[in-house]
């Protein structure tokens, strides 16, 4: 007897339609794999909307309200248009608390980007101790509440028995021992605050600067000096064009965190001297909570978003079109 080959007894049809249905199972896992991220994320996007969406929607709404203390005990609504946003846009203090934020957050935003590269830089020249010894107590610096470190530093600069007054005494560089840095001039005060500003961020900016540094090809830099270039051309030319995603990325992080500052100014100066430290934030607080306009300050609130949305679309503009190249 011979051997019946295998697939013998099947008809042609019957063989074809098998070879063509044999792939689609693997069709539906592939599809149901493209959309397993989808739904794992769903759960956290579904968390931001109810925790972000909610509020953000009930401050558009408010700022389009007549919201005082009356209104919040009786429970009423009483609309009154855009009359919010033309009493600030009229308002020549609330123009100069948006001149104020805006020149802070640059000075914020350019020192933190600057020693932050600096640090960056620093730890991939040290050894493994040294640098580890640094990444921790950069963490440490970073972890603080703002409040707890908004209190060290009232301390630090405090105008009787302040520690910065001592230290500038012992050195010899005059008698600082009844200096009040946060409460008679308003830029010694933005000075303080900006240093812990930036003494706060550096941190996170100067370890995600750091990570993106060790990923750049040593191949690079041999091939460069090779050539002759500078350790400064090296620099500009060949590591900072590579980490420009990164760059970009921590400059919109830092404009949204530096704009939007508000605990560690209220803790030292609470807006002064004289308003002198007053930012949008500060702004926004005092006229909806000390002058009971709740929509008054709402409408503040809804002007610095809008602000801040302005400012971040170069940014996330140029991340775009650099990914589009590359």
């Amino acid at each position: 007897m011979i051997a019946a080959e295998p697939g013998a007894g099947t008809t042609a049809p019957a063989r074809r339609r098998s070879r063509v249905a044999g792939p689609a199972p693997l069709k539906r896992l592939h599809a149901r794999v493209e959309w397993l991220p989808y739904w794992l994320l769903t759960p956290s996007i579904v968390l931001i909307v109810v925790l972000l969406g909610y509020p953000l929607v009930r401050l558009v709404e408010t700022s389009f309200q007549e919201y005082g203390l009356f209104q919040l005990f009786s429970h009423t609504t009483k609309w009154n248009g855009v009359a919010n946003y033309q009493a600030i846009l009229a308002s020549g203090s609330f123009w100069d608390s948006v001149l104020r934020t805006l020149v802070f957050t640059a000075a914020c935003v350019g020192l933190t980007m600057l020693v932050g590269m600096g640090v960056a830089v620093l730890l991939i020249r040290l050894n493994k101790v040294v640098r580890t010894a640094i990444s921790i107590a950069m963490v440490l610096a970073w972890a603080m509440p703002p409040i707890s470190a908004a209190i060290v530093w009232q301390w630090l600069f405090a105008n009787q028995w302040g520690v910065v007054d001592w230290l500038l005494t012992a050195l010899h560089l005059g008698h600082l021992d009844n200096l009040d840095w946060t409460g008679t001039s308003p830029f010694r005060a933005f000075c303080v605050i900006t240093m812990m500003i930036v003494w706060q961020a550096v941190p996170f900016v100067a370890l995600s600067l750091y990570a993106g540094l060790t990923q750049v090809p040593t191949e690079l830099y041999e091939a460069a000096r090779v050539d002759g270039a500078s350790a400064w051309r090296v620099f500009s030319k060949v590591t900072v064009p590579l980490i420009t995603p990164i760059i970009g990325l921590l400059t919109i992080l830092s404009l949204i965190w530096d704009f939007n500052v508000f605990t560690q100014i209220w803790v030292l100066t609470q807006g002064g001297p004289n308003g002198g430290t007053e930012t949008i934030g500060v702004w926004s607080y005092v006229e909806a909570f000390t002058g009971s306009q709740f929509g008054l300050g709402a409408a503040a609130s809804v002007v610095a978003m809008a602000l801040v949305a302005v400012m971040s679309f170069y940014y996330v503009r140029s991340l775009v079109r650099t990914g589009e190249v590359r």
